[in-house]
């Protein structure tokens, strides 16, 4: 048999693809952070939360991790709509009623999904609802909030 010999780029590529590939979501800096730093860190927790779980589930530790994985995900979610909600406020922005009842809305789900996963000992539903949330809450939603900032710190220049 030949052996395939790499250059140091390949390599590296080889390398990443290969530690990509346990990743459900990768962190993309110019699409995903807001410019409010405690907000982009939390965000990038929750992602991390995320995809700790798709790990288990893909070296079949889905059992193992799912618990763990629901109750962070539980407290992580509480006390980051807090937070957020708190800027909301301070920055005025318009539609806060709006996003404080997806707020609650996400919650109840949240608890739902994590509980009928849990009784079930299937992380799928909980991985695709943590998905969803995270295209559909913190990527259109939470942008719309990032927006408002801009706009903001534009008007005052």
């Amino acid at each position: 048999m030949e052996e395939i010999t790499l250059d140091k780029n390949e390599k590296h590529i080889a390398t990443r693809n290969l530690l990509e590939h346990s990743l459900l979501i990768v962190w993309k800096v110019d699409e995903y952070n807001l410019g409010i730093p405690i907000i982009d860190e939390q965000h990038r927790g929750i992602v991390t939360t995320i995809n700790s779980l798709h790990y288990g589930m893909q070296n079949k530790h889905a059992r193992d991790v799912l618990a763990p994985v629901v109750d962070m995900v539980t407290e992580y979610t509480r006390l980051h709509f807090i937070l957020e909600e708190e800027f909301l406020a301070k920055y005025e922005f318009p539609t806060i009623k709006q996003h404080r009842q997806l707020h609650f809305e996400l919650t109840t789900e949240l608890s739902k999904v994590g509980k009928d996963s849990l009784w079930h000992q299937d992380p799928y539903e909980f991985l695709e609802f943590l998905k969803k949330w995270w295209v559909d809450h913190i990527c259109e939603e939470d942008r719309k909030f990032h927006d408002h900032l801009l706009k903001i710190l534009h008007d005052k220049q």
